[in-house]
């Protein structure tokens, strides 16, 4: 079955365990899930199930049983040590689903910024506080939305300039002519849940270079710094109208891998 043939690939990529290891404890939720199935407490398989909570569930209770106890001990720890590797790789799979929305809504993003530049002579940029914006759930965790609308005006506000160095100047965009930027919220959204008001605001979205833009995802977090503090010493007081009250301490926090 192919959820089985995904957790030996996942065992043999991501632990340190021997193919004879992964071999065993991939044979052991088989084991188990029959064993599970003959005392009434699962119907199927434990390949069909995704969510690391009832996996956990059932793996008390199948280790709360006497008979798989001894067993366990017997096996040296191999069916306690299965069922510990298959909630990993349950919440590995939610976690690559989690980011994966998240990338294809990053790129419905970029891609509305691209192809709508916005008229900033029609744009009402006002700081002042806005309730939090909608979200959608992913596996339990909230995907907040974003306004394209809003990180276009922000970036015509800036006259498309990088605002950390308006001297970066990597080539011009053929959608509106204009130096190429992308839109950055300085304050992740994905940290919504920790503040009253939204942080899909103007006063939160900067406009900067893709360089930039790629240093502060990808880079090192010491070399992200010197941009993060520019940009917040910039936004300050704009966040503070917003009803966004948070120290630069609190903003490296939020980039800290």
């Amino acid at each position: 079955m192919a959820k089985k043939e995904n957790f030996i690939n996942w065992l043999n990529t991501s632990t340190n365990l021997s193919s004879n290891t992964t071999g065993k404890y991939s044979g052991a939720i088989n084991t188990i899930s029959d064993e599970l199935g003959r005392y009434g407490l699962l119907e199927g398989s434990l390949y069909n199930i995704t969510d690391p909570v009832i996996i956990e569930s059932k793996s008390r209770k199948y280790l709360s049983i006497p008979e798989f106890i001894e067993k366990d001990i017997r096996g040296n720890k191999m069916y306690s040590n299965a069922l510990r590797y298959y909630n990993l790789f349950a919440k590995y799979l939610l976690d690559n689903e989690f980011q994966a929305e998240l990338f294809k809504e990053e790129q419905e993003f970029e891609k509305y910024l691209t192809e709508n530049p916005a008229d900033i002579s029609k744009a009402n940029i006002e700081d002042k506080p806005k309730d939090k914006p909608n979200y959608r759930s992913v596996n339990n965790k909230k995907v907040w939305s974003r306004n394209p609308k809003t990180a276009s005006e922000a970036v015509a506000d800036a006259d498309y300039l990088c605002e950390f160095d308006n001297q970066h100047k990597h080539f011009i965009s053929k959608f509106n002519g204009k130096n190429y930027v992308e839109a950055h919220h300085l304050i992740p959204m994905q940290y919504q849940e920790q503040f009253e008001n939204s942080l899909d605001i103007h006063a939160n979205i900067v406009s900067i270079c893709l360089v930039c833009h790629k240093k502060i995802h990808f880079g090192l977090f010491e070399d992200k710094k010197e941009i993060l503090a520019k940009l917040f010493n910039s936004r300050r007081e704009r966040l503070i109208k917003a009803g966004i009250k948070i120290s630069l301490a609190e903003l490296y926090s939020f980039y800290q891998d």
